[in-house]
């Protein structure tokens, strides 16, 4: 039998190229989607956890002219900052901004207990306050909202068949 001959064959090539080119296809556009909504968190919100970082280091150096290097109060502060720095995932960074967020309200409350020099106070209000105004710049963004319209497609059909075959992940939150 010649191979142009055998239609059998023909179809089953047919439908061998369709079903991989939707894959392919699928795989392709998914994944091109899921990386939009993640760069998004990095084009911005990554940048305004970086300046969140910068201010809590300012209020540790007020800090340190106050109370002991050692004190939990500082090291709280430099364990949260390292762990931003070394945060790989958005949910990593999520839990490393909340860590600093708790470390600097700390330390504002004991440089609030203490007898500091004019500037250091204001220092340390403007910069608690800047602290507390990234975390609200953050809450307002529109990335969770992104991630959740993302998550939201992958799970309706046929996506959900075509993420579950191609390995396209659901986004994490940043929360």
């Amino acid at each position: 039998m010649k191979f142009k001959e055998n239609r059998p064959l023909a179809w089953i090539l047919v439908i061998i190229c369709v079903i991989t080119s939707t894959l392919i296809g699928s795989y392709v556009s998914l994944s091109s989607k899921r990386t939009e909504v993640i760069n998004s968190f990095y084009d911005t919100m990554d940048t305004d956890l970086n300046t969140k970082s910068s201010y809590a280091d300012n209020m540790a150096g007020i800090a340190s002219r106050y109370i002991d290097a050692n004190s939990e109060y500082i090291t709280d502060m430099s364990q949260a900052r390292a762990q931003l720095l070394d945060a790989d995932t958005v949910r990593e960074k999520y839990l490393a901004s909340v860590a600093i967020t708790n470390a600097a309200s700390a330390l504002y409350d004991i440089l609030g207990t203490m007898e500091l020099t004019e500037t250091d106070d204001r220092l340390r209000r403007s910069n608690y306050a800047d602290i507390l105004s990234v975390d609200d710049i953050l809450s307002r963004s529109s990335f969770n909202s992104n991630v959740e319209e993302f998550n939201t497609q992958l799970t309706a059909f046929p996506a959900n068949i075509l993420s579950a075959v191609t390995g396209v992940e659901a986004a994490e939150y940043f929360r």
